[in-house]
């Protein structure tokens, strides 16, 4: 009888040892660490703990979008003042709907005629400027039309480090994003399946270890 009740409380004791850790409450998974990441990089990290990556990250983060808006600000204002400039000195009418490959031209040549007059000679009459029709340019001197092209290419400058500012962007998502994956993975703890049986007053026990991810912070 005493073996009886013996076994008996062994294999409560057994079957409640899994339990303990199912007491603990339910915290964010690994995915949702894994979204915040991809919304903004750090956040992720913070789940985790890893508070000197997540801070890292953001600043990061904030570099590049305060790249993108100056970046962006500073290829606007060049855009108008070049445009500006060549209405100035070239006579070229004010219109922000211009095609760029227009703006291209007004910087290589001194002016209208000299363009059409290249254009006629390599046989290219489709991309020929009509006289009068609003297009029309002519430097005062080389002088400003190299300043025009400085003002031109220094926008164009700036709106390539905007897009670049962008792609850094996704690029540090994408690396915040493994980065939780790797933390996360990296400090699984191991833990272990208690599973008791009984079969025919014998006592046997299953034992299943495996590893499960760490508890993401709230």
């Amino acid at each position: 009888m005493w073996c009886r009740t013996r076994e008996l409380v062994l294999v409560l004791l057994l079957a409640g040892l899994p339990l303990l850790k199912a007491q603990a409450p339910a915290a964010p998974t690994e995915r949702g660490a894994v979204i915040r990441s991809l919304i903004l990089p750090g956040w992720g990290q913070h789940t985790l703990g890893a508070r000197t990556a997540a801070r890292r990250m953001m600043t990061i983060e904030a570099g590049l979008w305060m790249t993108f808006f100056l970046a962006r600000g500073a290829a606007d204002w060049y855009l108008q003042d070049f445009q500006a400039f060549a209405a100035l000195h070239a006579g070229v009418e004010y219109r922000h709907s211009r095609p760029d490959i227009y703006y291209y031209r007004v910087g290589r040549y001194d002016s209208i005629e000299e363009y059409n007059q290249t254009q006629l000679r390599q046989r290219n009459r489709i991309d020929v400027y009509p006289l009068d029709s609003g297009l029309d340019w002519h430097w005062v001197d080389s002088t400003h039309r190299e300043r025009y092209q400085e003002l031109r290419h220094a926008s164009i400058g700036a709106a390539k480090v905007a897009s670049f500012a962008v792609g850094g962007m996704v690029v540090n998502r994408a690396v915040a994003a493994i980065h939780v994956l790797f933390l996360s993975r990296r400090s699984a703890a191991p833990t272990a399946h208690y599973i008791p049986l009984l079969d025919g007053g014998m006592i046997s026990i299953s034992l299943q270890l495996g590893y499960e991810p760490a508890r993401i912070q709230p």
